[in-house]
């Protein structure tokens, strides 16, 4: 139920490892033996089951389409994937239907189901009937056909309950599925009255449908009704099923619309198949993996294979392979690429840097928006967002969506790490991580950990605390796991090749925790860094604050406010073997006017955070008003050595910076 071109998944290795050498598992499908095979090898799939006892469950199938685990989720139609593995599921069980997010699927155990921890709902609005999603990956939205409902209904991926449509595209019809191909921005909607529509800048257009073209298949049977829907661009090549009278287990079929993109009116597909050998009965869903279809054939119990599916003749054509399935509802193709790097682990100096993200706390007249990206030389603003709250720290998912801390919560913002300029916080695509179960009084810097699918947070009140929680979390909800402090934090920077978590704490030192993802801190930290010169450690008044790990050549960078009621002491430092640091540590750069009441060349008073781009480092001053850029920092000779770089900006408070990768559609 969903658009792919060459999948819609990157599996991570460890995920992809997992998949392929689990052995058997439970559930709804069992593998059939395919004499017709050829030693090919299938795409993993997900399958959602939804009948014969076994609604809701999700089997993950490997390259041999054998069920690899099961996952019992509340949802029972169609499913997407998204960037980071996460699963949305559409759920029609109850009336008004809803959406549900699966943290990290593929890594879940066998067996499991939601927990509040990490996974999250909403409701949708009306009398709902919600069946295909799709989701549009650079603009972060979830598109779900609304069958009795005639619409097609719109939200943001990061919508938490509470969410209501963003929009809502009236149709003269019903659609049970969708395809949408992003880099057109064209949707294609199977409609259960037999015909398909296409419409042309359909998220540009504000979600309309208005001279959209009908494409009708010529050969279809006395009764028509599309259900399952597929789109290749490379080839502009559309696939359909159509199951037919719903009653009749063997009157589905498959059509092959050539120039899918401009067809109109009554087409002639390339090919037609239907007959009592292909099994199609009740073809309810159907997706591409470059020219092989997948198809959920619900009456007969089966996902069906057709490979070379755009070419071959037309009639009663067989599937290449046959598995046995109880009423499989939808699938998504499982496909490996690696998950990119975090944005506070960029060391790659090849990655394009498209912008310097800044927030401000306070916002000087609680009216101008609260986030705003400057070009990486600072001469020039390109976009801002307005929170509505004051912002600590805020960074960036893959996907391109925001996390920002403020005073008593996390703001997650779909998405503006690479749009929605001049926009602000709207709880269709936004949502809100608060309340007195999450722990959170006074966050401030925090880490994403995309790998594992956590948000690492400083909790600043009194002792002081770790909080890690599921990045799909929403509303009320405790953290997966939290590590108490004795020290008062400030930030954090996670290393996921060492699983090592470095904390820069107020009193000047930096705790580090080895193992996290197994230990998850447990016994306290592992070591205690304390910076220094000549083997003594610096003199108060020292208050470390931003925090990076150089994984490529194991350095620690950090800066240091001193006094929060100086405005001229502030200081950078770089230490080398971080990863085994123990105590006083010797720093490699200081760059410092060693005048704590003079500000000197370095214009570092209160330097609040840091971010690092492999070679130069960005610095949000807050005494000082300014966003500042040290080039090659690893190599500096310390000092009072000037920026390369800065602007002006009202009370900073975080930056980060935005690679390219961010928020990129399949490939």
């Amino acid at each position: 139920m969903n658009l792919n071109t060459n999948g819609l998944y990157w599996l991570s290795p460890l995920a992809l490892a997992v998949t392929l050498a689990a052995c058997g598992g439970n559930g709804g499908s069992s593998f059939v033996p395919d004499n017709n095979n050829g030693g090919n090898q299938d795409s993993p799939l997900l399958v959602m089951h939804n009948g014969g006892g076994s609604v809701g469950q999700i089997d993950q199938l490997d390259s041999g389409l054998r069920v690899q685990s099961t996952f019992n989720a509340d949802a029972n139609e169609g499913i997407v994937l998204d960037l980071l593995g996460n699963v949305h599921a559409a759920d029609d069980t109850a009336v008004p239907s809803s959406v549900q997010t699966l943290h990290k699927l593929l890594d879940r155990q066998d067996g499991a189901s939601p927990v509040a921890t990490l996974d999250r709902s909403f409701t949708a609005t009306g009398p709902s009937n919600l069946k295909g999603v799709a989701i549009a990956h650079e603009a972060g939205l979830i598109m779900a056909a609304n069958i009795n409902g005639n619409s097609i209904e719109i939200y943001g991926t990061t919508a938490g309950a509470g969410a209501t449509p963003l929009a809502s595209t009236a149709l003269a019809g019903d659609a049970w599925d969708l395809a949408y191909d992003e880099d057109a921005d064209r949707v294609f909607l199977a409609m259960t009255n037999g015909t398909i529509l296409v419409a042309d800048d359909y998220v540009a257009n504000g979600f309309s449908v208005a001279g959209a073209r009908v494409i009708t298949p010529d050969s279809a049977g006395m009764t028509s009704n599309m259900h399952g829907i597929g789109y290749d661009a490379d080839s502009d090549t559309l696939v359909v099923t159509d199951v037919g009278d719903a009653a009749i287990a063997d009157d589905g079929r498959l059509y092959v619309i050539e120039n899918a993109s401009t067809a109109n009116g009554a087409v002639t597909p390339a090919r037609t198949v239907n007959g009592p050998d292909t099994l199609l009965g009740n073809p309810v869903d159907l997706v591409l993996d470059g020219s092989t279809a997948y198809i959920a054939e619900k009456s007969n119990d089966a996902i069906l294979v057709y490979r070379s599916v755009f070419s071959g003749p037309s009639g009663d054509v067989a599937p290449d392979k046959t598995v046995d399935s109880v009423k499989p509802e939808s699938l998504a193709v499982i496909m490996d690429s690696p998950v990119q790097p975090d944005l506070s682990d960029l060391e790659d100096t090849s990655v394009t840097i498209n912008g310097v993200m800044v927030t401000r706390n306070p916002d000087p007249d609680n009216a101008d928006p609260d986030v705003l990206v400057y070009d990486t030389d600072l001469t020039a603003q390109s976009r801002d967002f307005s929170v509505g709250q004051p912002v600590e720290s805020i960074s960036v998912n893959q996907t391109g969506d925001a996390y920002a801390t403020y005073d008593s919560g996390i703001a997650v913002l779909n998405r503006v790490g690479v749009g929605r300029d001049g926009e602000s916080f709207n709880m269709s695509r936004d949502r809100l991580i608060s309340g007195a179960n999450t722990g959170l009084s006074a966050p401030k810097g925090f880490d994403i950990a995309d790998e594992l699918g956590w948000v690492l947070v400083t909790e600043n009140s009194a002792p002081g605390s770790v909080r890690v929680f599921g990045a799909q979390a929403d509303g009320d909800v405790a953290p997966i796991f939290s590590i108490d402090l004795t020290v008062q934090p400030w930030d954090l920077d996670y290393d996921p090749e060492g699983d090592r978590l470095y904390v820069a704490l107020t009193d000047g030192t930096v705790a580090v925790y080895d193992d996290l993802s197994t230990d998850r801190g447990a016994g306290g930290a592992d070591r205690t860094i304390v910076p220094g010169e000549g083997g003594n450690a610096f003199a108060a008044p020292t208050n470390l604050h931003g925090i990076v790990h150089v994984a490529d050549g194991d350095k620690l960078i950090l800066s240091d406010v001193g006094s929060g009621a100086n405005p001229t002491d502030g200081k950078l430092y770089v230490l080398d073997n971080a990863s085994s640091a123990d105590g006083i540590t010797n720093v490699a750069v200081r760059i410092d006017d060693e005048d704590n009441n003079a500000v000197g060349n370095t214009m570092l008073g209160n330097p609040v955070d840091i971010a690092f781009d492999g070679a130069n480092l960005y610095v949000a001053e807050k005494s000082q008003g300014m966003v500042l850029r040290f080039d090659n920092i690893l190599g500096s000779a310390g000092g009072d050595v000037s920026p390369d770089a800065s602007i002006a900006q009202a009370a900073p408070e975080s930056v980060v910076l935005i690679a390219d990768y961010l928020g990129r559609a399949p490939e």
